[in-house]
């Protein structure tokens, strides 16, 4: 929920900025913030494929002490 009350406030400061005029403003303020989520997924993405990775090799350990 935390996120999304964030979201909420950056897209009413760019909405804000819009009406006063200051686009390209506002265009900076979405551009970081867009930034900082894709940060986010990225550094997910990579620990999901590690956590992945580690299951994977626990699984063929299991399978080869079991004879598979």
């Amino acid at each position: 929920m935390i996120s999304e009350i964030a979201t909420i406030d950056i897209i009413n400061t760019a909405l804000s900025q819009i009406e006063d005029g200051r686009v390209n403003d506002a265009k900076q303020v979405l551009t970081t913030y867009k930034d900082k989520l894709q940060n986010e997924v990225d550094q997910f993405d990579k620990w999901a494929e590690t956590q992945s990775d580690i299951d994977t090799s626990i699984q063929l350990e299991i399978d080869s002490e079991a004879g598979k």
